[in-house]
């Protein structure tokens, strides 16, 4: 009957050295809250103004890049399976560029938020 009194001390006692060191380190290692405003969406809401997706008609798009080239207007990205390309342009440029038959329509970037926002 001592042994089991004793084991049930040292059992209870290991359980309170394990949550007096784990739980004080646990918090220590959370984030610290944000403080200053970063105006990330806003500076993403900039860059975006500019950004149009370019889809021109199926088997066009050596033509289609030509005339983005052409036209000096920067490819951001290809999307080769839904005849897009993304580009960075100007409203003129890009005013220039749709009036070519090869391109079927000129669209800003959608705009994509987390679903937390």
């Amino acid at each position: 009957m001592a042994k089991q009194g004793t084991r049930f001390k040292i059992r209870y006692l290991s359980i309170f050295l394990v949550l007096l060191f784990v739980v004080p380190v646990s918090y220590s290692h959370q984030s610290p809250p944000v403080t200053e405003s970063t105006n990330i969406t806003d500076l993403t809401k900039e860059n975006r103004l500019n950004r149009y997706y370019v889809k021109y008609q199926k088997g066009g798009e050596g033509v289609a890049t030509a005339l983005v080239k052409e036209h000096k207007i920067a490819i951001v990205d290809v999307i080769p399976t839904r005849n897009i390309l993304i580009v960075f342009a100007s409203k003129q440029s890009i005013q220039e560029l749709v009036q070519n038959a090869v391109i079927e329509y000129v669209e800003l970037e959608p705009v994509r938020s987390f679903y937390s926002q």
